[in-house]
Order: C-alpha cells, then sequence, then structure tokens
C-alpha cells in the first residue's frame, strides 16, 4: 500500500481519541490500541513525505537533464516542457521539506 498523507492523518486523529479515552475511563488496552494507531499514522505519514520528496528531486533531476539536452540540440519546444517538469519537482520537494 502506497503511503498516504490523509490515511495518516486520519489515523493519527483516531488514534488520539481512542488514546485519551482509554486513559479517561481507565482502559489500558484501549489506551495502548489508541497509541499503536497514533504512531503508525505518524510512521505513514513520514513515509508520505520521503515518497513525495523523493518523487520531487526524480522530476527536478529529469527536467533538468532533459532541458540541458534539448538545450544543446536546439529542441526549444520540448525544453519549455522539461523545465515545467523540473519546477515541478522543485515545489514538490520544497512541500515535502
Amino acid at each position: 500500500m502506497e503511503p498516504s498523507r490523509t490515511d495518516a492523518k486520519k489515523d493519527q486523529f483516531v488514534g488520539s481519541v481512542k488514546e485519551h479515552a482509554g486513559s479517561a475511563v481507565g482502559n489500558e488496552s484501549l489506551e495502548a490500541r489508541g497509541k499503536a494507531q497514533n504512531n503508525a499514522g505518524a510512521v505513514q505519514e513520514t513515509a508520505a513525505t520521503v515518497q513525495g520528496y523523493v518523487q520531487g528531486a526524480a522530476d527536478q533531476v529529469a527536467g533538468a537533464v532533459k532541458g540541458a539536452y534539448n538545450s544543446l540540440t536546439g529542441n526549444t519546444a520540448d525544453e519549455a516542457g522539461n523545465k515545467v517538469q523540473q519546477k515541478k519537482g522543485e515545489a514538490q520537494k520544497e512541500f515535502n521539506s
């Protein structure tokens, strides 16, 4: 399964609610399950962030390399598209930093 920030935030929220509810009523099992779900959500969020950053870096590099190649060969139409890919990668890396 691919890491998802949305699922991660949901797991963190639900886990936190379970943890606090278990603590409030003295149910150690519910509290422990809540902590586990909250931690699982935190791990998934980290994985999604790393994956997004790596994808952004790959787009940035691919766009730069293709753009340089097209610049050298005089292919200005493709060069512009590669510049867009490079900027997309930069933005994705920034978002995931």
